[in-house]
């Protein structure tokens, strides 16, 4: 991938937003820059990894990011047409859009975070690859989570009861931003939401469930142990391997522990 230009993107997003009040012609403009910024060979690349893409025009992670950025620079200041163009990007429906609003909504939450909290909500039943689940819970939540769990948490336990996967991956991988803030100490409220999905048959869930019990336990081994110990006693074939993963960065005097839990 070619260097990015940053200076360039942001200068592009400047004259774009000259187009805020017009949205179909922000959005063709926009759809041109990010024309400009991607390829098909790089759309192609990407949809390797990401099944279930669907649309994208091949434009850096990186690049959408600092779209993001700038838009939400705007959006601050005016969040009600900020919240309008998360919704309006999200329902365009290309990969590269929906990262977008994302990244937007990642500082949107820092002071509209129960707008932030409703409209992120709303777009999880359209969710169709685990890209799209992880940047709406991982950067979309993270300072809403981080800062007003007891709203956030309510609805994880709703979502990791839902049908649809993607549902309830997004319900476990919101959890993964609440070790990453300083004050962060293990509640017995995200362990529920993890005990609801300890035997899901969906790998796409397991891998976050395990995913999110490591980020817990690289600060907090202790009750991430208590938690896989419980789980590991007569553990089936999804759990277990939910445990093995999960338990990888615990020390190994614990993980020892564990597997042997699974020989009684």
């Amino acid at each position: 991938m070619p260097d990015l230009d940053n200076d360039f993107i942001r200068v592009q997003v400047a004259a774009l937003l000259e187009r805020a009040d017009a949205p179909q012609a922000f959005d063709e403009e926009l759809h041109d820059l990010l024309r400009s910024l991607g390829s098909e060979e790089q759309a192609a690349g990407a949809a390797h990894y990401i099944p279930g893409m669907g649309e994208s025009y091949g434009a850096p992670v990186p690049a959408l990011a600092i779209i993001g950025a700038e838009l939400a620079k705007w959006g601050q200041r005016r969040p009600a047409q900020a919240f309008s163009l998360v919704e309006r990007l999200w329902h365009n429906g290309s990969r590269d859009e929906r990262v977008i609003a994302a990244k937007i909504l990642e500082r949107l939450g820092t002071r509209e975070w129960a707008r932030t909290l409703e409209l992120a909500a709303s777009f999880v039943g359209d969710i169709c690859n685990w890209e799209e689940c992880d940047q709406l819970a991982c950067f979309g939540l993270r300072n809403v989570v981080q800062r007003h769990p007891e709203a956030v948490l309510p609805h994880c336990q709703a979502w990791v009861q839902g049908k649809d996967k993607w549902t309830r991956r997004f319900g476990v991988a919101v959890l993964t931003s609440l070790p990453k803030d300083k004050g962060y100490r293990p509640s017995q409220a995200e362990f529920a939401i993890l005990d609801a999905v300890m035997g899901d048959e969906a790998r796409e869930v397991q891998d976050a469930v395990a995913w999110a019990l490591r980020e817990i336990g690289k600060r907090h081994p202790a009750p991430v142990a208590d938690f896989l110990r419980r789980h590991a006693q007569r553990a089936r074939r999804h759990t277990r391997r939910i445990v093995r993963e999960a338990m990888k960065k615990l020390p190994g005097e614990e993980q020892k522990a564990i597997r042997g839990l699974w020989e009684e």
